[in-house]
């Protein structure tokens, strides 16, 4: 196995020249979009405006951090918003009712986002149910449970939970985006230097090799989505902490912005492709776009069809790459 492993390795430098060169596009038109967006506001460019962009990607990266490495396998999980309703309404009702201390509403997330994460995984990884439709019906029947559990907004008054979402490290970083950082740099060295990761991409690249290889990539993929449920769990009882309330309907159409965010960063759908590093840039343009659209007052509903637009266009470059249109 440890030759194939190396075989791995050595056939992905050029798939990691690849990525290079698409994360420095991703790069260059960040700069970009600054330089215009900066001339269009003055505002858009300050110091405090890069704070409020980097505020509203940490719940979108941490989620992506654990939906990139279940995207790698050439799955999709499109019920993380409804995993993180539910760890909000919860943990919200157990830290005001019972007056949980926050280490314990911390668990209770982490526990909440496992579980339905095991129930994706369980599905797709040993039931061989696809993992888009197996997360439509999921999302739903999340939803679906959160509002069971309650049709009200909670309100947030844990000091320690507000100061996770709203406060400030100095007065000056917020301290959910260095958590969405710690988020994202332990899935990218769970992907760039552990086993595991290496795992995970031969899964993604080609699963009949990796499970002759000896790889048990029904495992592999069910620990993956383990991570993106952990991840969604966290960020809902963040979310809810930022916001200062929680409720059932928490992060509802909002779905595909973390997909379109991968995807832009340039993970193939197909599996085997895609980079921590360029689901941030990913993110980050996404941010950038929407915080832009709204310094200038534009209507939401116009950012919601440049967003649509963005995923098409990630998608057809990812076909484009794939050499599919060529093919026919």
């Amino acid at each position: 196995m440890k030759t194939n492993e190396a075989a791995v390795q050595k056939k992905s430098m050029k798939e990691r020249m690849g990525s290079m060169g698409n994360n420095l596009s991703l790069i260059i038109a960040i700069v970009a979009l600054w330089v215009v967006l900066g001339i269009a506001s003055p505002f858009f460019s300050s110091f405090d405006n890069l704070m409020n962009i980097l505020l509203a990607s940490a719940i979108t990266l941490i989620r992506a951090s654990g939906a990139t490495i279940a995207m790698i396998t050439g799955g999709m999980d499109l019920s993380q918003n409804a995993t993180g309703a539910i760890a909000g309404v919860v943990c919200a009702t157990v830290s005001v009712s019972m007056g949980a201390p926050v280490w314990l509403v911390i668990l209770l997330a982490l526990g909440i986002g496992l579980g339905f994460g095991a129930i994706n995984g369980v599905l797709i990884a040993y039931l061989k149910i696809n993992p888009i439709i197996t997360t439509i019906a999921t999302m739903q029947i999340f939803r679906g449970i959160a509002w069971l559990f309650t049709d009200v907004t909670i309100q947030v008054a844990d000091k320690s939970l507000i100061f996770m979402g709203r406060g400030y490290i100095g007065g000056v970083v917020p301290v959910s985006v260095l958590i969405a950082f710690g988020f994202f740099f332990l899935a990218f060295f769970l992907l760039k230097y552990t086993r595991f990761g290496r795992q995970v991409y031969m899964v993604g690249g080609n699963e009949t090799a990796s499970r002759l290889s000896g790889i048990n990539s029904n495992k592999i993929k069910f620990i993956c989505y383990l991570i993106s449920g952990l991840c969604a769990g966290f960020a809902g009882m963040l979310l809810s902490a930022q916001v200062g309330a929680a409720l059932p309907s928490s992060g509802a159409g909002t779905e595909m912005d973390v997909i379109a965010a991968i995807v832009l960063g340039g993970l193939s759908l197909s599996g085997g492709k895609g980079s921590m590093v360029g689901t941030l840039l990913g993110i980050l343009i996404l941010s950038i776009i929407a915080n832009g659209l709204q310094v200038m007052g534009v209507n939401q509903y116009v950012q919601w069809v440049v967003t649509g637009s963005i995923l098409i266009l990630a998608v057809l470059i990812d076909v484009i790459r794939s050499g599919a249109l060529k093919k026919q």
